[in-house]
């Protein structure tokens, strides 16, 4: 029986693996999303065979593993069932908001819609949505403002995906104040980039 392998690296740290695989056997490594590659090692009848290019193949054969030229096309034809089965990466978003309060800034509601777009294409989607301020205003009060910015947009996730029922906890909210500056400014400084939300849906 013909088995095939398909390696997505997508950390940043390098793999090493050993594989012992039947004569036929095809293994492929893919970038990852944003293009990065790793590396893999494979194995066979004592031959070791580094990949760490875009779609660098290896067949064992001959005794041995032999490279081998694998197109985007080919990876598409053979392993499509697979690749399409693949859950959505990970995104992220920047919301932008008016001073004192949880407005969205003009600027944002075109990444917003966006943003909900991304949403409704996935099967299960999950956020994750973290709320920042700048430092005007006491500590307490920006603790308080930047985790009522994350609930605002929660509150318009689960009111845009209400039919779609949304689970309450596919929606995690937390406030960080004036403790993670996008923009590192004086105490009691009004910066736009600072005010925001930060969502990464998956």
């Amino acid at each position: 029986m013909t088995r095939r392998a398909l390696v997505p690296l997508l950390a940043a740290a390098a793999l090493s693996a050993c594989c012992n695989v039947p004569r036929r056997d095809l293994i492929v490594v893919l970038p990852g999303a944003d293009g990065h590659v790793g590396g893999i090692t494979v194995e066979a009848a004592g031959v070791k065979l580094v990949l760490d290019k875009p779609y660098a193949g290896a067949k064992p054969g001959g005794g041995g593993m032999a490279p081998v030229d694998v197109g985007e096309d080919e990876v598409n034809e053979v392993f499509g069932d697979t690749l399409g089965a693949r859950p959505v990466p990970p995104k992220s978003y920047t919301l932008y908001f008016a001073s004192g309060g949880t407005e969205l800034a003009p600027d944002s509601q075109a990444t917003m819609d966006a943003m909900l777009d991304d949403m409704a294409a996935r099967k299960a989607a999950e956020a994750v949505i973290t709320g920042h301020t700048d430092t005007v205003g006491s500590g307490a009060d920006n603790d308080r403002l930047s985790l009522a910015r994350a609930k605002a947009v929660a509150a318009t996730l689960r009111e845009t995906f209400a039919s779609k029922g949304v689970m309450a906890d596919a929606i995690a909210t937390a406030g960080r104040g004036e403790r993670e500056l996008l923009v590192s400014t004086p105490d009691q400084t009004a910066e736009p980039r600072n005010r925001r939300v930060d969502i990464t849906v998956r």
